[in-house]
């Protein structure tokens, strides 16, 4: 019997991952098989700067991960994230073909290609989703699904979301130098929320926030949509870099104390609270306050949900998300930061815990490992769900069969 291996790979600024995955026909879940972490170099705010570097730490997470698998692993399904990421929205507008007005699978198609031609061309941009939030037929709004409605005129609103093509060759290049053909690629907030997110928390509507080292990225969901997204260019190791300057210490020993004693809530401490510099550097007989170490990771948490405000207040979600606010990422683990969010965002707050968590040994890091989970639920499905004009409408509208075919018909 042939084997089906799925192999998802996660390039972040603190630790490239890697996870193995056999799907079982006939069964929904998979089975994972093995796991490779291996800490990152050569990536900043989430792109790429030294091609070596990266190639480097993929081929060692790559290594651990056939090691722990047994398996060989030649194509990789990719999270693709970071500051270069841009969000924007675009709107197609169709006559329904046919002649009773019964809307069709290829009046929907031709609607989002549409919307699509309404794109400013950037040769420099590269299309990665382009997924409809909201269908109208006719006078009449807030349809997800036209197909089988009848009407004269179908209008699409589409999120459109981004990212460099110069970074989409680069990460290419280093996958291909670690010896991985690239399978496809998917936005990294939109594969944790398949790792994380209910179907009802996708309904109410809520946000997932994934804290990572170079950036904090998020995407909104509401009556099963994605609504909004973006990338906020702050993530934990910028509050690594405060704690090293405020505290005059090597960025390493920094990275060490904010693991061990970070906090973001400063009046949990007293003045007598105290970090002995000599639990990470021998000789160093200072101390530090563990109050003041609060104060600066608090600090750059507020410069995120701050920025994450007017991100909801540009879409009018503002304290309006029911299921509130899904932490994920390494960050997420940092002692108060729900109470932190709760009162900055003013949403009820949890962190996300992947359904296939049990891959890794740690529970307390499994947040961490949401995104690369993700894409191996976004992959599946894909592999798994016949294609349609909205079971993929989150596919790269220009690079789809269906596409290429309808531009064929068109003048």
């Amino acid at each position: 019997m042939v084997r089906h291996f799925i192999t998802a790979l996660d390039i972040g600024t603190s630790t490239v991952q890697v996870v193995v995955a056999e799907r079982i026909r006939g069964e929904s879940n998979l089975r994972i098989l093995g796991v490779g972490v291996a800490t990152s170099a050569g990536v900043r705010r989430g792109v790429v700067v030294d091609l070596e570097e990266v190639t480097a730490s993929v081929r060692r997470a790559v290594e651990e991960a056939r090691r722990s698998s047994g398996v060989p692993i030649r194509s990789a399904w990719l999270s693709v994230g970071g500051s270069h990421i841009s969000i924007s929205s675009s709107k197609g507008v169709v006559a329904v073909s046919r002649a009773d007005g019964e809307i069709s699978p290829e009046d929907v198609r031709r609607a989002i290609a549409a919307a699509e031609t309404f794109i400013p061309k950037n040769p420099n941009k590269e299309i990665l989703h382009m997924i409809p939030r909201d269908f109208k037929v006719d006078q009449e709004a807030g349809i997800k699904d036209p197909v089988g409605m009848h009407g004269v005129r179908l209008e699409v609103d589409s999120l459109i979301i981004e990212c460099s093509t110069p970074f989409l060759k680069n990460i290419f290049k280093c996958v291909e130098g670690a010896g991985l053909k690239v399978e496809d690629y998917v936005f990294s907030p939109l594969a944790a929320a398949e790792a994380v997110l209910t179907k009802r928390q996708k309904e109410l509507g809520v946000m997932l926030l994934d804290i990572g080292g170079g950036t904090a990225s998020f995407i909104v969901f509401e009556e099963s949509m994605p609504i909004h997204a973006g990338v906020v260019p702050i993530g934990g190791g910028h509050i690594t870099a405060d704690v090293a300057i405020g505290f005059r210490t090597h960025i390493d020993v920094a990275e060490r104390i904010k693991l061990a004693h970070g906090s973001c809530l400063p009046s949990a401490f007293n003045k007598k609270d105290v970090v002995r510099m000599a639990e990470f550097i021998p000789e160093q007989t200072a101390v530090i306050s563990q109050r003041e170490l609060a104060e600066i990771v608090e600090a750059r948490l507020r410069d995120i949900f701050e920025l994450l405000q007017k991100e909801l207040k540009k879409i009018d979600r503002k304290h309006l998300l029911p299921a509130g606010v899904i932490l994920v990422g390494g960050s997420s683990a940092l002692p108060g930061v729900l109470e932190l969010t709760r009162q900055e965002l003013g949403l009820p707050v949890e962190i996300g815990m992947p359904h296939t968590a049990g891959v890794v040994a740690d529970a307390s890091v499994a947040p961490s490992f949401a995104s690369v989970l993700g894409v191996l639920e976004w992959a599946s499905s894909r592999m798994r769900e016949p294609h349609s004009a909205l079971s993929d409408h989150t596919s790269r509208i220009g690079q789809s069969k269906w596409f290429r075919w309808l531009k064929s018909l068109l003048p």
